[in-house]
Order: C-alpha cells, then structure tokens, then sequence
C-alpha cells in the first residue's frame, strides 16, 4: 500500500470526545486529515463527532471506542485497527486523568498508571507495524510539567503501598516521558519520531471526577488556565509540522523544545522501566 502524503495524514487521537483531544482532532480536521477518534463513551465520542463535522464538512472521522484504562480494552482497540488501517501516520496519545480517591482497574493496576501510562505502552507497540508503514510516522505522547514531581518506584509500580492522586498523576507523567525517550532510542534507525509535551493547565473538565481538594483547584485556577484549542496547539505543531520531521526523543512546551526533569534522561531508568511495563501489559516485542 502507498504511504500517505505529506498533506493527507492518517492521525489517530485517544482521548478525544472532549478536552485537548477534541481541540487537537478540530485543528486536524481542518488540516484535511483523515483521524481516528477514540473515545471510552458512545455518547460523548458520537456528539464530539458531529460536532466536528458541522465545523468541517468535509472532515474524515472514524470513531472507535475503548476504555483504556482496561489492558484487554486496549488490545481489542488494536485489533479492530489493524485491518482497517495498515498505515498510521500520526498517534497522538492523549488520553489521561487525574485520579481522585485510590481505585485500581480490573488488571489490578492504580488507575492513572493503567490508562496515562500501561495504556499508550500498549497501544503504541501492538500498532508498531502500521506507524513503521508510514513514509514517516510519528508518536506524540501527552505528558505535563507535573511529571517533576513524580519518581518511578520500581518495587510497587502502579500498586502504591502509599496512595497519593497527586503523586499517582506525576508519576504516570514522569513514565510517559521515559517511554518517550526509550521508543525514540529503540527506533533509532527507522523513519518514525517520538516526542512528549507538556499542553499547558487547560480549561476544560479534566479533573473533574478527581478529589475535592485537585476539583476545587481546577476551579478556582479556571481563569488562568489555557482554553482547549490553545493547549491543542503543540500536539497540532508536532503532528503536522516539517520542522519536526526529524526530531525524535524531545519534550516539547508551548511549540519549542525544552529540557525536561534531569532524571527523565537516566536510560537506565528508562530500560527498566519499559521491561517492567511489557511485563505489566504482557507485551512481547
């Protein structure tokens, strides 16, 4: 099969029915590319649909639904990929939350860690074979400035003995840029990129079925917050820009490349990380 053009991208965007994803999947819609739009509700994905289809006529939208916070979830998702799309040009991986009280999922991971970090591990390495079939294929993977404050704790990964939202939110952050970092090395030598930004504090409904201590921030932070297609902007840039087509393993803000914490560059780190991820998602590469 011929690869895509340059102007004629097929973008997948997990996260999308609201938020920065749905901003993200609007800018690209009026790119003319043809997006994957993945959504955890029907409802919520479906209105996100239409409603960026109004905008955009023209627009090529395809909506898939998957709970990512579920590993079975997500290996489904890829499954129904596969065929329908053998090649995939962008990935932004974008869905994310910040917890409230302690839950774990049904794998028995702590939530954030399932669905910010296990989840794009995942997604990304079974769709491997579809974003190397690209002319030139690109991860972006949604991270946060929160991941400073977060640290990788080998021996209770993703089942804290001591439960903080806050530290469970930077933690899966701080993992994402990790993976970021590792999937850039291991593709070195191919014509994909991978690199993570930090959007900005958006305005939007993220943490919203958080605590009432990060609720009660969020809304009282409200008006300085960026609005949604403002925070959209550096997952557009890195998408579709020719000035990154060959940049690969960087931390993005505001559309610039900036240095992340020190301790996202130890590949040791890194390593062991995503040897203890593929064994979390049962991965086998």
């Amino acid at each position: 099969m011929t690869p895509n053009t340059e102007e004629d991208k097929t973008i997948l965007i997990t996260g999308a029915s609201s938020g920065i994803g749905k901003a993200t999947a609007e800018a690209l819609a009026r790119h003319g590319h043809q997006l994957i739009l993945v959504c955890r509700n029907q409802q919520r994905g479906q209105q996100a649909l239409t409603e960026i289809q109004q905008k955009n006529p023209q627009a090529r939208l395809h909506l898939f639904l998957a709970d990512l916070s579920s590993l079975q979830e997500v290996r489904r998702l890829a499954e129904e990929l596969q065929p329908a799309f053998p090649v995939i040009d962008v990935l932004i991986n974008n869905a994310g939350l910040i917890p409230g009280y302690f839950e774990t999922t049904p794998d028995g991971f702590e939530v954030a860690w399932a669905t910010n970090h296990l989840a794009p591990f995942l997604l990304t390495n079974l769709l491997m074979d579809q974003l190397l079939a690209s002319e030139q294929g690109r991860v972006i993977n949604v991270s946060s400035e929160a991941h400073r404050l977060g640290q990788i704790d080998f021996e209770h990964a993703g089942k804290p003995q001591k439960y903080s939202a806050i530290t469970a939110y930077a933690d899966s952050k701080l993992a994402n840029i990790h993976f970021t970092y590792e999937l850039a090395r291991r593709t070195e030598f191919t014509n994909l990129t991978v690199n993570c930004l930090h959007p900005g504090i958006i305005a939007s409904g993220f943490g919203r079925n958080s605590n009432f201590f990060i609720r009660h921030f969020f809304r009282l932070s409200r008006f300085f917050m960026k609005s949604p297609a403002k925070g959209a902007q550096t997952s557009v840039y890195l998408a579709t820009s020719p000035y990154v087509k060959l940049v690969s393993g960087k931390y993005f803000k505001n559309s610039q490349q900036v240095k992340s914490a020190a301790d996202s560059y130890n590949f040791h780190i890194a390593r062991r990380l995503w040897d203890i991820s593929a064994e979390q998602t049962g991965f086998n590469a």
